[in-house]
């Protein structure tokens, strides 16, 4: 049986397209106090561990992909050369990494050598997370000519075979 959104609002980021944030019963339900006016507290459903997470996105216009003999890159920026608003993700295969890539961003907080927990590509955006405690999500909008769309997602498959493309 499926259910209506419960609650359903939408933003829209400068140098974005509008965006939809769906919240579930559950989700909402989780949210209720559980004592008195003094007393409330957050309802955890059980079986369910909160971990803490930090978030990025970044809105890029140009993106590039680089191949080196056994080193591949993808480099997200918000403007050709820019120190600001972009993400580069690399992986070397010379030597054996355990599945890692480099991340970059400008903020040093998501920079590191990290295995993905997850990650996803469509068309105009990739979103990647992870990290342990806190795990950590890089969500990057960007724009692309079908030729680099292309390139894109034939680096990142190699880059992180289990990505999810959508």
């Amino acid at each position: 049986m499926l259910l209506k959104p419960a609650l359903r609002f939408s933003i829209m980021l400068p140098g974005c397209s509008l965006r939809s944030i769906i919240f579930s019963h559950e989700f909402l339900w989780c949210l209720m106090p559980t004592g008195g006016k003094r007393e409330a507290t957050v309802r955890k459903p059980h079986n369910q561990v909160s971990m803490p997470r930090d978030f990025r996105e970044f809105c890029c216009e140009h993106v590039s992909v680089s191949e080196a003999g056994d080193g591949f890159q993808v480099l997200f920026e918000k403007t050709p050369n820019s120190e600001e608003g972009y993400v580069l993700v690399q992986r070397h295969f010379e030597f054996p990494d355990g599945g890692k890539c480099y991340l970059e961003t400008d903020d040093r907080e998501f920079c590191g050598h990290f295995r993905f927990r997850g990650a996803q590509l469509s068309r105009n955006w990739f979103q990647m997370v992870f990290g342990i405690r806190p795990v950590k999500e890089i969500t990057v909008f960007f724009k692309a000519t079908d030729s680099a769309y292309a390139e894109v997602q034939r680096v990142l498959q190699i880059m992180i075979p289990e990505i999810r493309l959508t």
